[in-house]
């Protein structure tokens, strides 16, 4: 969310032909942010599946939830510095201030972005658990999407376009 970054600034140079290419701009930069988390949680899946089977899955489930303490409190930053923002503003406060609690803000963002995966990342293997769990004790052969293989592609066919 940096003002320099990539991103930021390809969407804001779409905006030079109207308010359309930004939406199709800033959808193309969402749909290319999801592709390294999901190819990361898929070879997590991969990978554990062949370590430890199912356990191996929710380990790591637990283990990115372990994180959580921290990424809560990295996550408060940004309404912090979006509030530094705002107060620097209605004190008018010099123009270096604004620029220094703007950037400060777009950390947050970042920050509060990163908790985000982390959060979803660890729901997806635990859901994959909890499917697996549900699935032997109902006694359910029917629908196989507690698969390791089946969840895992059928994350990265939904990560594409």
């Amino acid at each position: 969310t940096s003002y320099s970054s990539w991103p930021t600034r390809s969407i804001t140079e779409a905006g030079v032909t109207g308010p359309a290419t930004v939406i199709i701009q800033g959808i193309g930069i969402g749909m290319i942010s999801c592709v390294p988390p999901v190819i990361v949680l898929v070879a997590t899946i991969f990978g554990c599946n062949a370590l430890a089977g199912g356990y191996g899955i929710a380990l790591s489930a637990v283990g990115m939830l372990s994180t959580l303490g921290v990424t809560l409190a990295t996550d408060a930053y940004g309404p912090i510095a979006d509030n530094a923002g705002g107060i620097a503003e209605m004190a008018e406060l010099e123009e270096r201030v604004r620029e220094t609690t703007d950037a400060l803000d777009a950390l947050g963002n970042t920050t509060a972005a990163t908790g985000k995966g982390f959060a979803i990342g660890s729901a997806v293997l635990t859901s994959l658990s909890l499917l697996t769990a549900f699935k032997e004790k109902a006694q359910v052969d029917v629908v196989d999407i507690t698969d390791p293989v089946v969840l895992a592609s059928m994350l990265f066919g939904a990560m594409l376009p």
